[in-house]
């Protein structure tokens, strides 16, 4: 087994992974192996997620922050006027 390390992103903060060449076959019941690499020596690399904080707990803070918004409105339901007929234009040459 190798253990290697990336240069850091930050000085406080170093990536660290693991890479190891495996038999496939050992890897069933842990994750899904594709037929065409079944009972093949297989390269196997662990990395952690990137932004993992607070000692592994959920990640799920993460992406867009108008998330935390989403089903958030308790007012009476919002509802989109008729917008009308849209002008004619001129096509464009």
């Amino acid at each position: 087994m190798e253990t290697q390390t990336s240069k850091p992103k930050k000085p406080s903060l170093e990536a660290v992974f693991v890479r190891e060449t495996i038999q496939s076959n050992l890897l069933e019941g842990i994750i899904e192996i594709p037929k065409k690499l079944r009972n093949r020596l297989v390269e196997v690399i662990l990395l952690p997620v990137v932004g993992e904080k607070n000692n592994g707990q959920s990640n799920m803070k993460l992406g867009s922050p108008l998330k935390r918004f989403a089903g958030a409105w308790v007012g009476e339901q919002l509802v989109r006027e008729d917008q009308g007929n849209y002008e004619v234009r001129e096509e464009l040459t």
